[in-house]
């Protein structure tokens, strides 16, 4: 405990020689709320001859404080804590009950921090505090209970804190208690006693309160930052600048680092080398010039810039364009005109590409058919094609029928050589008839595949 006082000791010193004309800053009252957590442990000044060692053990606290100014370099801050501090018996050879073995307690605590600010990024603390005990809860209840414990006790601490006037202050402080925590009167015999020792760190967060405004006489020869304009007329009397802005540094309107009297862009941000402007966007498609390799054609970001190719040379982009490695038409899509033969085909296919009722079994003529529509698409690799299924109204499951019929003409195509990804395929159920469904002529009709050209 010794090196403890020692080491705060040496850094209030230290401090201190640091502060020389450092703090030259004036605060008003502020205020906030902090947090922290707590290490804590009771003391055993007298042991009584037995040997009792409590550990430190993990804990929080939380509060609210007030900082009163009295000088430049002090100031008085009460502060108002609740905090639960908890407690740990490692080793003893005592036989008689302890206060406490392991367990916590919750304190709601007043401290008076004297505070001296050592330089505007340091202070040190010292002060005295009182505590009061709300709760005690023991892990083993046998052997303490709240009236066990002087409900009120004292302490004195000592700390530091970091960045003591900004928005968020890191502090740290050692609190080392001076009353007994026993409050037993001839029921202790082991004769031990307990203080409380507590090591707390945490964040203070200013909700209120602000730094000064200097006050400084001058008289109308004074030029406090040397620019050649006397203060009565600067308007930044503390940063040198220029009579044009009256005493102000020339501004930077949009914050590029490039002053407006050098900026051909004032209002909009960008770099030195365009003097003051954006990176160009020489053909307004959105990609500067720097990332743009076809700066003066406008193109597209995911062509870096540069018009969306047409590989196939047949003025419909590659986007656009479902055939892109063969010319074609727009019409079509950017696809080649299929020739009227083969779309004469696919259209009469429907009539022979029937099914019985409620299958999905191709006929003999079917194939046959079919065997017309492959060689037909062998011919001409560039044409992809739909197979639309329908059914008739009194197939039960027509969708699922449809669907499978337009799947077996597939598989018998893809069977003599023609490539999957040429071939979708659809289910129309029984929603495009082309018979009448009241007769058994007109529902065979409606049993059919239709082949479309699928661009």
């Amino acid at each position: 405990m010794k090196r403890v006082f020692l080491f705060v000791l040496s850094c209030a010193l230290a401090a201190t020689l640091y502060s020389q004309d450092n703090v030259k800053e004036h605060y008003t009252v502020s205020g906030g709320v902090l947090g922290a957590v707590n290490f804590s442990q009771f003391r055993i000044p007298n042991g009584n001859g037995f040997t009792v060692d409590y550990g430190f053990r993990p804990g929080w606290a939380a509060g609210l404080y007030v900082n009163l100014p009295v000088a430049s370099m002090f100031s008085i801050e009460p502060q108002l804590i609740y905090s639960v501090q908890n407690y740990r018996l490692r080793t003893t050879s005592a036989t008689s009950p302890l206060l406490m073995n392991d367990g916590k307690i919750k304190f709601v605590s007043v401290p008076l921090f004297l505070k001296f600010n050592a330089g505007n990024s340091i202070a040190i603390t010292a002060g005295p505090q009182l505590d009061f005990i709300t709760k005690v809860e023991d892990e083993s209840p046998s052997f303490a209970a709240k009236s066990d414990f002087n409900k009120t006790t004292f302490s004195l601490f000592g700390g530091l804190e970091v960045f003591p006037h900004g928005p968020v202050t890191i502090f740290g402080r050692y609190v080392h208690g001076l009353s007994s925590m026993d409050e037993r009167t001839g029921e202790t015999p082991t004769g031990i006693v307990y203080k409380n020792q507590n090591i707390q760190a945490g964040l203070k967060i200013r909700l209120f309160g602000k730094k000064k405004e200097a006050y400084q006489a001058t008289t109308s020869l004074l030029d406090t930052d040397g620019d050649g304009i006397y203060d009565d007329v600067d308007k930044c009397p503390t940063t040198p600048g220029v009579a044009k802005y009256n005493g102000c540094p020339v501004p930077d309107s949009d914050g590029d680092g490039i002053n407006d009297d050098e900026d051909k862009c004032p209002n909009q941000a960008g770099l030195a080398k365009y003097q003051g402007c954006p990176i160009p966007d020489s053909d307004h498609d959105g990609v500067n010039d720097e990332e743009d390799k076809c700066p003066n054609v406008a193109g597209l970001a995911k062509y870096q810039g540069c018009p969306a190719p047409d590989r196939d040379n047949d003025g419909i982009n590659d986007d656009e364009d479902k055939c892109p490695d063969i010319a074609g038409t727009a019409a079509n899509n950017g696809c080649p005109e299929v020739p009227a033969e083969v779309n004469k085909l696919f259209a009469s296919t429907a009539s022979q590409v029937t099914f019985n009722a409620n299958s999905s079994k191709l006929s003999s003529s079917a194939n046959a058919s079919l065997n017309q529509v492959a060689k037909a698409l062998r011919e001409h690799p560039e044409v992809k094609v739909k197979l639309q299924g329908h059914a008739d109204n009194s197939e039960n499951n027509s969708q699922e029928i449809s669907e499978a019929r337009a799947a077996a003409a597939k598989s018998y195509l893809v069977s003599k050589g023609i490539s999957e990804d040429r071939i979708t395929v659809e289910g129309q159920g029984s929603t495009m008839p082309v018979g009448d469904n009241g007769t058994a002529a007109g529902r065979m009709k409606n049993r059919r595949v239709e082949i479309v050209v699928n661009y």
